[in-house]
């Protein structure tokens, strides 16, 4: 069953992130020290069967991105959004919604922070995910 957040909502997928205080949940290899997100059992690099859960670093920059004009199927959100690439160092980047009170915001190696927000679902209910805010000034 999945767990409810405060306001109802329900993650869009377990063991994503941790609620308090916000952090998504990567995973350390404990052969090679590899950095994996989301968290896998299995290393992707030296194929070793052990990882430590850990909480991520919230603050990157953004690598690369897009803004979407027209809503996937199935989408509820407000559009135009940002898609796009955060990097979180240590060779590790992470696929995510960038968070703008102005689009215009949105550009490479912007500095971005971890954000928990909620979408509605596609049966009305609220789902919580994980975005990142780019930080304007």
């Amino acid at each position: 069953m999945s767990e409810v957040v405060e306001n109802g909502a329900v993650p869009v997928r377990e063991g994503l992130f941790r609620e308090v205080p916000p952090a998504l949940l990567g995973a350390r290899c404990e052969n090679c020290g590899a950095l994996r997100f989301p968290a896998l059992e299995v290393c992707a690099r030296c194929q070793h069967q052990g990882a430590a859960v850990i909480a991520l670093p919230d603050d990157g920059t953004v690598f690369t991105y897009t803004i979407v004009h027209a809503a996937p199927p199935g989408y509820a959100g407000d559009v135009p959004y940002a898609l796009g690439v955060v990097d979180l160092g240590d060779g590790l980047r992470v696929a995510a919604t960038l968070l703008a009170d102005d689009l215009e915001a949105v550009r490479i190696g912007a500095p971005c922070r971890l954000e928990l927000f909620d979408l509605a679902g596609a049966d009305g209910e609220a789902v919580r995910t994980y975005g990142f805010r780019i930080r304007e000034g």
